[in-house]
């Protein structure tokens, strides 16, 4: 017996919930979203139209480019992104999702038109990743650092002697 549409939207969102694939407070979009692609489907199989399954390179059967018209500052929310290949949500965009899609993220990027700078990942994982980093202070560990520190360090001692050397050769004069 076949299910409606919206029943099989339902099972569908629902399903990416418990795979954890999708935020619960995306659940309403998503549900939407699915409802309207089922929709679209029925439509074109009933009109006898292609299948309209976009292939893994974004291009549809019947020739419209699928995802990259996509606004992809709207895929960045603050819990989760959006792949814009897939739809599905994470707290950010592994090498190993994107792999999946034959991408890697300088690909994702240039294929969507997103900044080389933009992290993948959500507002609030970016945002505590930067505050992990500016408490560690990593470049303070690096070896180039360490070495430039302790070679003013030095040079700064050398500058000293060779001032304290002058000062009484200045003053007997």
């Amino acid at each position: 017996m076949p299910q409606s549409l919206l029943e099989m939207a339902k099972d569908l969102v629902m399903a990416m919930i418990q795979a954890g694939a999708l935020a619960p407070e995306d659940m309403q979009k998503e549900l939407q979203k699915t409802h309207v692609s089922l929709l679209e489907l029925k439509s074109k199989e009933e009109s006898g139209e292609g299948n309209g399954v976009a292939s893994e390179n974004g291009v549809m059967s019947n020739g419209l480019s699928g995802p990259e018209h996509v606004d992809w500052k709207k895929s960045i929310k603050k819990y989760t992104i959006e792949c814009l290949v897939c739809g599905a949500s994470f707290k950010q965009l592994s090498v190993r999702h994107l792999r999946n899609h034959d991408l890697d993220p300088r690909s994702y990027r240039q294929r969507f038109g997103i900044p080389r700078t933009q992290p993948l990942s959500a507002k609030d994982t970016t945002a505590m990743r930067k505050k992990i980093v500016q408490q560690s202070r990593p470049w303070e560990k690096a070896p180039t650092y360490v070495k430039a520190r302790k070679q003013k360090a030095s040079n700064g001692a050398v500058a000293k002697t060779a001032r304290a050397k002058k000062a009484p050769a200045a003053s007997s004069a």
